[in-house]
């Protein structure tokens, strides 16, 4: 961990100076750039062996960033007046509903699998939340928020360019990823085939994965675009050609249902002048796909043209009566957390998993805290006059609607890279919420070096003593 720097100054009153935070030179941001690199450059079936399904190092790192925060947070004063935090309040709502299920399940005879499974997926939740919590509360200001983005966005984007080399050679290139300490859990090949077509899947467990994950982090990629700060023009655009190429070879249902939804959210809200480059970019790339690759656009169609046949869809229609067996069994808070075996069947939609785990008081504050999180992000731009601010508030709200939706259509907790980009989404998002805030409640540049009554105790941990600033609230 870094070390931590000296609380900022303070009057003889023992009031902050409401001066512009300097971030330190190891933060939050430095904490979730190490995350990022783990997440998308080492597959998530490189683990460290004893650790079996948590021993993913993006996991650990995850599970480290609990402790971190926990660690922090009992440092903090109560019932400062700027405290209302609705997407951690829900974060942790969420948790203690996974938490009933889990007393549910070690309260009933289970088996040693399903034993392992909700221990495990208790774990893999922790690691989830620490990533949220780090994020929400442990970025100083808005000059390392912007930094965090640009990183997403270079990190996603080589991801995607790695897709499209797969796409174009057939080839894994994960098989190569040998990293000492590591074990593989299982194959790293991650090329599968539909329609003829090799479908890429880059460093994700699955080409779904792949693209929801893409999708998940287009609309940031797209405001680091448009909002580059000091990115060159290769830098701010590569990322976005890259998903937006990437997109259609992954051969998705979800990931073209989820890049509709990312549209819908952003191109209203765009400039008419914005929304001509976007349409005439999308045709330009449809037409060179379509043409570079013969039976690409056929294949598509397919996907939706055959739904009614195809046997993920009868996978996931089929499950309905054999999931109706398990939820009535305890249809309140479920039968605990992953304990829903992919041997028993694979259902393909997460909130029907998690009604069967979690019951109904596990979906419906999951499905709280993407609303959370959809709100929040809507009134950080209704609210805000910055542009960039904006900007960032609409691709938030659009990459949690397509969280939402991928939700729906595949098992997602099954997959760790996408569930962690998920919470990391919703951390960005909470982050934005309360660096509004902290702005709001700081003098203008020019103005008096002070303002009355803001002391202290009443400045919120996630600017005036971010997670690199335990001292700077009490």
């Amino acid at each position: 961990m870094p070390a931590l720097p000296a609380a900022p100054p303070a009057d003889r009153g023992g009031r902050v100076v409401p001066a512009r935070l300097a971030a330190p030179r190891a933060d939050g941001t430095t904490f979730i750039t190490i995350y990022l690199v783990l997440l998308f450059a080492i597959p998530s079936r490189l683990v460290v062996g004893p650790l079996g399904t948590i021993g993913a190092p993006a996991t650990v790192v995850g599970l480290t960033g609990t402790g971190w925060w926990l660690w922090h947070q009992a440092a903090q004063p109560f019932g400062h007046p700027l405290s209302f935090q609705p997407v951690r309040r829900m974060s942790v709502v969420f948790f203690g509903a996974v938490m009933l299920s889990y007393i549910a399940a070690v309260s009933r005879p289970i088996s040693a699998t399903e034993s392992s499974s909700a221990q495990s997926g208790v774990l893999l939740l922790l690691s989830w939340l620490g990533i949220l919590l780090v994020t929400h509360d442990g970025l100083p200001n808005r000059e390392r928020l912007d930094t965090l983005l640009r990183r997403l966005a270079l990190a996603v984007g080589l991801m995607a360019a790695l897709g499209v080399l797969q796409f174009a050679t057939g080839r894994p290139f994960t098989n190569y990823i040998q990293i000492p300490g590591l074990e593989a859990t299982s194959s790293l090949v991650s090329v599968n085939e539909r329609g003829g077509f090799a479908r890429p899947a880059g460093t994700a467990i699955h080409p779904i994965e792949f693209g929801a994950v893409i999708n998940l982090m287009l609309p940031l990629c797209l405001h680091v675009a448009l909002h580059p700060g000091p990115l060159g023009r290769f830098r701010r655009w590569f990322p976005v050609a890259a998903i937006a190429l990437s997109i259609p070879l992954s051969i998705s249902r979800s990931a073209l249902v989820s890049a509709a939804i990312v549209l819908a959210f952003l191109v209203p809200t765009w400039e008419r002048r914005l929304r001509r480059i976007a349409l005439v970019a999308m045709s330009l790339l449809g037409g060179v796909v379509f043409v570079a690759v013969p039976g690409m656009l056929g294949t598509i169609l397919g996907l939706f043209s055959g739904i009614s046949g195809d046997s993920s869809t009868q996978s996931r229609t089929g499950s309905y009566g054999l999931a109706w067996e398990f939820i009535q069994r305890s249809p309140l808070i479920g039968r605990g957390f992953l304990t829903f075996l992919p041997e028993y069947r694979i259902l393909d939609n997460q909130y029907l998993g998690l009604l069967i785990d979690c019951g109904v008081v596990g979906l419906v504050t999951l499905l709280a805290l993407f609303g959370t999180g959809i709100v929040v992000s809507l009134i950080c731009r209704r609210r805000s006059t910055d542009p960039a601010t904006r900007s960032l508030g609409q691709s938030l709200a659009a990459a949690t609607a397509s969280a939402t939706a991928s939700f729906a259509l595949f098992d997602a907790f099954s997959f760790p890279m996408f569930a962690g980009a998920t919470f990391l989404i919703l951390g960005i998002t909470g982050c934005l919420f309360n660096l509004e805030r902290i702005q709001k409640a700081l003098p203008p540049k020019g103005a008096a070096r002070e303002r009355p009554g803001v002391a202290v105790a009443s400045m919120p941990s996630v600017a005036a003593a971010s997670i690199g600033h335990p001292g700077e609230t009490g």
